[in-house]
Formats: C-alpha cells, structure tokens, sequence
C-alpha cells in the first residue's frame, strides 16, 4: 500500500503526539518474544569484519543501516557476477568496495535473529542496488578501451581477463562474467569492445552495414549459417563489436578517477541466428527460486524465470544445479523445458512453476494443446540454475559456451504468513541444502586470485542461523587430488 501525502501528513502526526507516551512507558510484565525470528532486509553497508584466522572460509560481520549482523563461517556472498567467501572481500581489514563511504554501498540479507543474535543465511553484495543507466555510445577509445555515454559517463567493461574487450583489472571482484555473456545484444548475443581497429577476436567487420558502408545501430538481422556463409558476411562464431550510436542500459562499480567500471550491459540490437544451427545464443534476465513448505498457515512464493535467445525455434531447458556436499559434483535436474516466444519479443523465454507465460510448454505444442500451466516440482534450492538449448551446445567465442548459460539465483523466496498477528516464521534455511550440507571444495570466485594452497571445503554455516542444527554428511578428508577431481 502506498502513502499519500495526505495518509503520511496524518501518521506523522500521529507518532508526534505519541512520542511522549512512548518513551514514557514501563514494562508492566515480561515481553513474550518468539525466538529466532526472520529479518530480511535491504541497505546501507556502513562496516564490515572478517575473522581472519578462521582460514579462506571464515566469517565476520557486517554492519547495516546500524543493525550488526554476524556473518557465518562457510558463507559464500553474490556479487554481480561471482560468488565469494567473505575473506575475499577484504584486502587486509580493509573492505575491497571502491569508494566506500563516499558511495552507497549496499547489501540484500537474508537471516534469523537467534537467542538475540542477527545471523545472515545469505548475503547480496552490490554498489547503488537500483542504478540502471542508459544512454547512447558517443566516444570510444580502442587504446584503453574507455567509452563514453551521452557525452558525459566515461566507462570501462570491468574484464579482468579480457573476454569482451581490453584487459582491466583494477578491481576484479566486481567484474564482467567471463564465462557466460553478460555484455550482450537484447537477445543474448555476445557484444565487445574491439581492443584495436584489426583485433581478430571483435572484428569491425562483423558488424552489419547500411548501403553506405556506415554500421547499423538500428538493427534486427539473423546472421547466415555458419557451414554457408558468403565471404565477409557477419559470423555468429565471433562477437559483434559496440560502436559510436549504440543505445546501451548498463550496470556497473564507481570507482576513482570519476570511471564507470561496468559489469553488465545490454545494446539495443536484434541480433538472431539462423534457425537450427549452431552457435545459438541465451541471455537469462530473471530466475528466482520458492522453499516450499508443507504449511497451511504460509504462503509459499513462486518459482520462476526469464530468458532471451537468439534462436526462438529450439526448446530451452531450465535445470537445477545439485551439488554433492562432500565433493561438488554437479548433477543437473530438469526444471522445465519451454519452447521461447515466436511473436515479438521474439526470443522471449518464460519459466515458471504454475503458469507459462509468452511461452508454451513442449509437450503441449507436440500434442497440439493450448499452452495451459502445469504444476512442477522445483524441489531443494540451489545455489544455480541453468539454461540450454535442447539441441546441445557448441563452442563460442573466447572460450564461451554457446546454447548455455549458468545462472546465480539472485533472490529466495521464502513462505510468508497467511494470517497477520501470527508469530513470524524463521526463514527456512535447513530447506536450502547448500546451506545446510555445504558444497564441496572451495575455489576463490576472484579471477585474478591464486588457488588455495591447502584444499578447503564448504561447509555448513557456522554459527548456524537458525535453532536447530541440520544433519550433515560425513565427509573423508580433502586432498589436493580429490578437491581437483
């Protein structure tokens, strides 16, 4: 519900002529508190710890609007494009976030408050949560890789490794995602920077042109067949090069020197790929993920997710990612597979756990049905999710993936009460096994960061946030074999 002037003159009022009485109260018996109870909560990071001789998992703790939360041991943090340990967001005691105190930086936690102690579950880290910047390209530098939008942000792809564009490594924790395409046109086709005017791995010629030779920034087109393509005609095997007159939205980190250093973009540009070839491109844009309980008194949320391809003629699977406790062994488990949206938006890819929507589900379109919903059983949450084409995969540009991509799920959606009054429910971390079991030996989710000299595993969280302690799986000790395997 939303205040009007009028509804927030009138409660501001009211708290100033009850201020008084308030402060003035006495207990007059002992205040009945259910214990633990949730907090979920978005804001301001004003202080971070870390327990550093707890070793490369260790927690700490974090400060938030003025509430200090505990952050516990074995707790991976997502950032825009990576998982971390707590530890390595700390260059000593000193938080690695750019610009703190002089830039909002900002943390989404999820948690329980156990025997009066806020313990985080999970944890979402990112500079000004809701920017999203658009604008047109006016200015690049192929030297340094900067570009500048509307005239006025200079900006830099934050590459560490150089996937789309100029190697920049200043801050690598909030970095472009170098294993699937996050600088991309709408429809999920990789995009870059050219790193010179001949760089062979983002060829200006494989930008379309206008009967003028001038590259087009208005674009819908479906490049050819790769086993056909004419000489000089656009490749899907190769990026696509960003030039001056691109409409871009865009998110990325502040940093010194008044520079934008991006990690997610995406041009106005239609690029598609010819029907039933290979590579074939996916772009999800949301996935979230419902615990379900079997409780009468909750309202369970919904399991859902949006994706955009460059091939609407092939299905997409949307699969959980399961992960052995004890050796991370990854084990996909089919969610649901969708045939994408034919009519504009062409490539649109709707999942979701009851109803389909701009989609149809396979097995109703071979049966000639009218693309009704089907209820699905989403199962334990994981950490990620994926997305492939139903024809397989191929190699992409730069060492990408074509026809995949691997998502982190960016938000949780836990049961909510049914009956207002009723006592919270703690958030259900025990339901996430990732959580609760642990995920297997630990690799640095910086790009730029050394593998640990000794093998560590992710174990369950420590303290636990929640009153009753999970079970575990016993688990033999890790070795430099087994945590490679």
């Amino acid at each position: 519900m939303f205040c009007t002037p009028g509804r927030l003159l009138r409660a501001t009022l009211a708290l100033i002529l009850v201020s008084p009485l308030v402060y003035s109260q006495t207990p007059t018996g002992t205040t009945r508190l259910y214990d633990p109870s949730p907090f979920n909560l978005i804001g301001t990071i004003s202080a971070m710890t870390c327990n550093e001789t707890d070793g490369p998992l260790a927690g700490g703790s974090i400060t938030v609007d003025g509430m200090v939360i505990t952050v516990p041991k074995n707790l991976l943090v997502t950032l825009p494009s990576i998982s971390v340990a707590w530890p390595e967001l700390f260059d000593g005691e000193t938080p690695s976030l750019p610009l703190l105190g002089s830039v909002s930086w900002e943390a989404t936690v999820f948690g329980n408050i156990v025997q009066g102690q806020p313990i985080a579950g999970i944890i979402y880290i990112v500079q000004e949560s809701t920017q999203l910047l658009q604008g047109f390209i006016t200015q690049i530098d192929y030297t340094t890789g900067h570009f500048f939008i509307n005239g006025e942000i200079e900006a830099v792809l934050n590459d560490p490794l150089g996937q789309y564009g100029p190697v920049y490594t200043d801050y690598p924790l909030w970095t472009v995602d170098a294993q699937n395409p996050s600088i991309t046109a709408s429809t999920g086709f990789p995009l870059c920077i050219p790193r010179n005017s001949t760089d062979a791995d983002c060829p200006l010629t494989n930008r379309p042109v206008d009967g003028d030779g001038f590259y087009l920034t208005t674009l819908q087109v479906t490049f050819g067949n790769p086993a056909t393509l004419a000489p000089g005609a656009p490749d899907p095997r190769l990026m696509v090069p960003l030039v001056v007159g691109d409409y871009i939205t865009f998110s990325g980190t502040k940093v010194p020197g008044g520079l934008l250093a991006i990690y997610s973009l995406s041009a106005n540009l239609g690029i598609y790929t010819a029907p039933g070839t290979q590579p074939a491109y996916i772009s999800p844009a949301t996935a979230t993920y419902a615990i379900q309980v079997a409780d009468a008194t909750l309202e369970a949320g919904e399991t859902r997710a949006t994706a955009f391809v460059t091939d609407p003629t092939i299905p997409v699977e949307w699969y959980a990612i399961d992960v052995d406790p004890c050796t991370g062994d990854e084990t996909e488990r089919d969610l649901l597979l969708v045939v994408p949206a034919s009519a504009a938006p062409a490539g649109k890819t709707t999942f979701h756990d009851g109803i389909f929507l701009h989609a149809k589900v396979v097995a109703e379109v071979e049966a000639g049905g009218g693309g009704g919903g089907v209820t699905v059983d989403t199962g334990a949450p994981t950490r990620e999710v994926g997305f492939r084409y139903s024809s397989g995969t191929s190699a992409g540009p730069k060492g990408l993936i074509a026809g995949q991509y691997i998502q982190p799920i960016f938000f949780f959606v836990f049961p909510e009460l049914i009956s207002f009054g009723a006592n919270e429910v703690p958030n259900q971390f025990d339901m996430i096994p990732f959580l609760a079991m642990g995920s297997g030996p630990y690799e640095p989710g910086n790009y730029l960061a050394a593998p640990l000299e000794t093998p560590t595993r992710i174990g369950q969280l420590s303290p636990w946030p929640g009153d009753i302690l999970p079970g575990t799986t016993a688990c033999a000790p890790l070795t430099t074999a087994t945590a490679s395997a």
